[in-house]
């Protein structure tokens, strides 16, 4: 596989004096921070055509120059069921199991990285927009469990457009949740903060908690099952694991969930290397099924859905 063509980011005013290392952080979302520390380290990145210090602080008119290395990724990536595509932006249907985005265990065979290998890399299509230095990137993030619809930017200004609107609450979103018990009410609403659960040993567990971020999750009954309700979920707001979060403080935690319904689950989970063995359930049952919002671009009203997948509805069959 050849190297990818290099990127070359230029710093502006705005810019000068931020530490290099930072600079790259914010202009190359889709790395981590360990990863552009090693590029700057093996001279992969050039700063004015030379080698520099991640602490360099940087100046007008400076620019940073970043190879590619074409070595093959092995891991097999999952393949993409598009729902939506444009110049700008793209929609996929994740499957449970799979996650957004490496990390932990989960360093290939991700949503992103089959994005990025499907334009190759990314750096075909940001050319045409004349900005070699973005790749493809989650506009949102859904756990590894968890199904449904994640938007990718194609363009930066896109990335930056649709955080602006999920920040303002102006991307309207709907999942399918099957949880635990018969919800009596057919809707309500959820306002509970939410923040850093102290009590557990799981760095990712989230709490509803007084001193929390605001939070607001609306909720409809779709369909009653003997020992669990089929729901509509509207989150309102955007905080880690919200909805997993709001329906198990209601006493409903979604069917499947590992961590929510109960940690000594998710440990045994973490214990056994992140592989699921057969007294764990393959997926929980959530699923982001339809999104809608202005087009950043085209101002027109999209909405993207994706239909409730087969494992879900199995699910859903046996607990009828």
């Amino acid at each position: 596989m050849p190297d990818l063509p290099p990127s070359r980011l230029r710093v502006d005013g705005a810019s000068t004096g931020i530490r290099a290392d930072a600079f790259l952080c914010r202009e190359l979302p889709f790395l981590s921070r360990t990863r552009i520390r090693q590029k700057i380290q093996t001279g992969e990145s050039l700063l004015n055509g030379r080698r520099y210090a991640s602490s360099a602080r940087l100046k007008e008119g400076d620019e940073i120059t970043l190879q590619w290395r074409g070595v093959p990724d092995r891991s097999p990536q999952p393949e993409l069921e598009i729902l939506y595509e444009d110049e700008y932006l793209l929609a996929v249907n994740k499957p449970a199991g799979v996650a957004s985005h490496p990390m932990g265990r989960a360093q290939s065979g991700t949503v992103i990285q089959s994005a990025r290998q499907l334009y190759a890399g990314g750096v075909r299509d940001s050319l045409n927009h004349g900005d070699g230095g973005f790749y493809p990137s989650l506009v949102n993030r859904l756990d590894t469990f968890t199904s449904g619809i994640v938007l990718i930017a194609k363009v930066r200004e896109t990335l930056l457009a649709l955080q602006d609107l999920a920040a303002r609450a102006l991307i309207s979103k709907e999942y399918a949740a099957c949880v635990e018990g018969r919800v009596e009410q057919d809707g309500g609403k959820i306002e509970l903060p939410i923040g850093r659960d102290r009590s557990s040993t799981v760095r990712v567990k989230m709490a509803a908690r007084p001193d929390g971020l605001p939070s607001v999750t609306e909720y409809r009954v779709r369909r009653r099952l003997p020992a669990h309700t089929l729901l509509s979920a509207f989150p309102l707001t955007g905080r880690q694991h919200q909805i997993r979060v709001h329906l198990a403080a209601l006493g409903h935690p979604v069917w499947g969930d590992l961590l929510y319904k109960d940690e000594e689950l998710f440990l045994r989970y973490q214990r056994n290397a992140g592989i699921l063995d057969d007294s764990l359930p393959s997926r929980q049952c959530l699923h982001a099924e339809r999104v809608t919002f202005v087009h950043p671009v085209t101002d027109a009203l999209v909405t993207i859905s994706a239909p409730i997948p087969r494992d879900f509805l199995e699910i859903l069959s046996r607990l009828e």
